[in-house]
Parts: C-alpha cells; sequence; structure tokens
C-alpha cells in the first residue's frame, strides 16, 4: 500500500465551481507556494465546506495524485479560523488575490508563507474601522512578496555606486536595474519613481521591524504600486475594486 504524502500547512486562496459538486482551491503552501486541488464533493457537503474550506482558517492538507492539478484529501483545522473584521477583511483578500496572480505553482516559499501567517496574525487584531491601520502590514507584506519574486531592489544599494544608498541621497527606480542616484531634489510632480535616501533605508528598517512610521508609509506605498504595476499589467485587481466599491476609496 502506498504510502499517503505528509500533511502540509495551507492556507486556501481562492476557490471556485468544479464540476457539479466540487470546487477547485488555490492554496498557499510552505514546500509548494501557491498550487490548486480539487476537494471533491465539497459543494455537497456543506457542513465540512463551512468548517473548514474558508479563506484565512490555519489548515493541514494532504494533497494526492502527480500531476499538477492536485485532489484534496484528509483536511484538519490547524488552528481556530481568524476572524478579520472590516476593513481588515479587504486587506487579508487582496493579499490572497496578490498571491494567486502572480506566484508561479509549485515553488517552495517558506519566507513569503511566514509572512503571510504574521499579515493575517496582525489583520486579525486591526478593529477594522480605519483604512490606515491597513497600511504598514500590507506594505510588509507586498515587500515581502516582491522580494520573493525577484521584483524588488535592494533598497539599501546603489547599483551606479556599487555601494551603499546613502541617507542624504536621492534616487531614482529603474526597472530593469534599481537605485541609481539622481543630483537634484526629487519633486513628487512628474517623478514617481524617485525617493529620497532616507525613505529607502526607512521602508528598510520598517520591513524588518514591523514599525511603520507616517513619513516612510507612502514612499512605501509609491513603490510597491510601480513594482505590482509592472506585474500585474492592466488588469484591475478585483479586491481593490471591491474595496473602493463598499469605502468609496
Amino acid at each position: 500500500m502506498k504510502t499517503p504524502p505528509p500533511a502540509q500547512p495551507a492556507y486556501i486562496l481562492h476557490s471556485r465551481p468544479y464540476r457539479d459538486s466540487s470546487l477547485i482551491l488555490e492554496l498557499v503552501t510552505p514546500d509548494f507556494g501557491r498550487i490548486a486541488c480539487v476537494a471533491r464533493g465539497a459543494r455537497r457537503d456543506k457542513q465540512r465546506r463551512q468548517q473548514a474550506l474558508q479563506p484565512f482558517t490555519p489548515l493541514l492538507v494532504t494533497l494526492l495524485g502527480a500531476g499538477s492539478l492536485k485532489t484534496l484529501g484528509p483536511v484538519e483545522n490547524a488552528g481556530a479560523p481568524l476572524w478579520l473584521k472590516g476593513r481588515a477583511v479587504y486587506g487579508g483578500l487582496y493579499a490572497n488575490e496578490l498571491m494567486v496572480r502572480l506566484l508561479p505553482e509549485g515553488e517552495a516559499h517558506y519566507g513569503l508563507f511566514a509572512a503571510y501567517q504574521r499579515l493575517l496574525q496582525e489583520l486579525v487584531d486591526l478593529g477594522g474601522t480605519e483604512s490606515t491601520e491597513l497600511e504598514g502590514p500590507l506594505r510588509s507584506f507586498e515587500l515581502q512578496l516582491l522580494t520573493e519574486l525577484g521584483s524588488c531592489p535592494p533598497l539599501d544599494y546603489c547599483v551606479q555606486s556599487q555601494g551603499a544608498v546613502s541617507e542624504n541621497g536621492n534616487y531614482r527606480l529603474e526597472l530593469e536595474l534599481g537605485f541609481v542616484p539622481v543630483h537634484r531634489q526629487p519633486a513628487r510632480a512628474g517623478r514617481e519613481r524617485e525617493f529620497y535616501g532616507a525613505e529607502l533605508l526607512g521602508m528598510l528598517r520598517a520591513r524588518e521591524s514591523g514599525c511603520w512610521s507616517a513619513d516612510i508609509l507612502a514612499p512605501a506605498k509609491r513603490l510597491t504600486r510601480i513594482l505590482l504595476r509592472s506585474l500585474l499589467g492592466d488588469k484591475p485587481l478585483q479586491s481593490r475594486e471591491l474595496f473602493k466599491q463598499v469605502y468609496g476609496k
């Protein structure tokens, strides 16, 4: 008798109907990163779906089969479901959609899985009434995701000098290269890709500590939007559009 594969920690990123009674689930796991599987009969077994197959619930899953589309085997809860409130729900849905859109299938992402767990824990602790409280946790997660995809240049490295970014310097982001110095004060209008060295180094410290100051959040959001736009293309994020519909911004 063939030994089943070991159970994997997992979260559900997205689900969609499949055939008459099943679901196709997009999961994120440490060993496989983003991976799709069929949950056979899940739409018929409403109790199983309601109790286990929900976003933001830590799971232990067994994935069966040799193909790219696995079959979901035994599922166990690895902890209590994380109940996000208000705006925090959309923060979680946004992170899920980014991973579905951007992560290649079947590649291990241990650091990102840990970052996602931290993000969910930070979101569950929020009241969900203010959009500003989402900013720090989401910037940390975005930067981790972009770094794992090889799409975020080192924040403390100047490609022209091949040395450290200076706190007092000004830098322009070149997407294919990284940060290069500019010898003028950056004017925000029309110079979206220019950053102070102090901003870049502040982002690095905030990402490592999880403590974001108000003066670093705005340039960090600008940087991650530029980098994500280059990967996402023109197709809008549904979670962002839904947030705008509900909250008007």
